[in-house]
C-alpha cells in the first residue's frame, strides 16, 4: 500500500510542476528571442569583419607583410648586425661621410637605399602616411630613434648624415609610391 501512495505522490508532484509550464514557456521564448537576436548580431559583426578582411586582404595585406619584413630587416641591419660597444661616437657635421673616401660614399648611398622601402611600403600599408610630409616625418623620427639606439648601445656611429640620407631615401621611396599609385589608379579608371 505504501508503493501506490508513493507513486501517486510522485505523479501529483509531476502534475503540479505543469502549473509552471506557461511561465517556463514564456521564459524559454524570451531566452530564445534574446539568444537569436544576439546570434544575429554576432553574424552581422562577423560579416562586417569579413568584409573589412576582404578589403584588407588584397594589396594592403601584402603591404603589411612587406612592412613587417622590412622592419625586421631594418632592425637587423642597423642594430643586430654589430656587436654592442663596437662603435662609438657622434658626428653632427653635415655631409661628413661624403667625398672623403670610397667606403663612406658607399655608406651614404646605402643609407638612402635603406629607407627607400620605408617611403614606398608604409604609405601603402598605413593610409595615414599617404600624405608625403607625414611619411617623410615618420622616416625622420624612425631614423632619429635608430641613431639614438645605436648611440646608447654603441652598435653604430650616431651621424647626422645617416638621418639626412635615411629621410631622403624615404622621400624618394614616397615618390615611387606616388607614381605607382597614380599609374595604378589610371589603369583602374580605364
Amino acid at each position: 500500500m505504501a508503493i501506490p501512495l508513493y507513486l501517486t505522490t510522485i505523479e501529483q508532484d509531476i502534475f503540479d510542476t505543469f502549473r509552471y509550464l506557461p511561465h517556463a514557456v514564456a521564459v524559454g521564448v524570451g531566452f530564445v528571442t534574446v539568444a537569436a537576436a544576439w546570434k544575429n548580431q554576432q553574424i552581422q559583426k562577423k560579416r562586417k569583419r569579413l568584409e573589412q578582411y576582404r578589403a584588407l586582404h588584397g594589396g594592403q595585406l601584402l603591404a603589411w607583410f612587406l612592412v613587417a619584413v622590412y622592419f625586421a630587416m631594418l632592425i637587423s641591419i642597423t642594430l643586430f648586425s654589430r656587436e654592442p660597444g663596437s662603435r662609438t661616437g657622434v658626428d653632427l657635421k653635415l655631409f661628413e661621410t661624403w667625398g672623403n673616401q670610397c667606403l663612406p660614399d658607399r655608406y651614404f648611398v646605402e643609407n638612402i637605399l635603406l629607407f627607400l622601402p620605408f617611403g614606398a611600403l608604409l604609405p601603402a600599408a598605413v593610409p595615414f602616411l599617404r600624405r608625403w610630409w607625414y611619411c617623410v616625418y615618420a622616416a625622420f623620427a624612425t631614423s632619429m630613434m635608430l641613431e639614438t639606439v645605436q648611440l646608447l648601445t654603441e652598435r653604430g656611429f650616431c651621424q647626422l648624415d645617416d638621418v639626412v640620407t635615411n629621410t631622403l631615401g624615404a622621400a624618394i621611396g614616397y615618390l615611387v609610391f606616388a607614381l605607382v599609385r597614380k599609374c595604378w589608379r589610371g589603369k583602374i579608371e580605364e
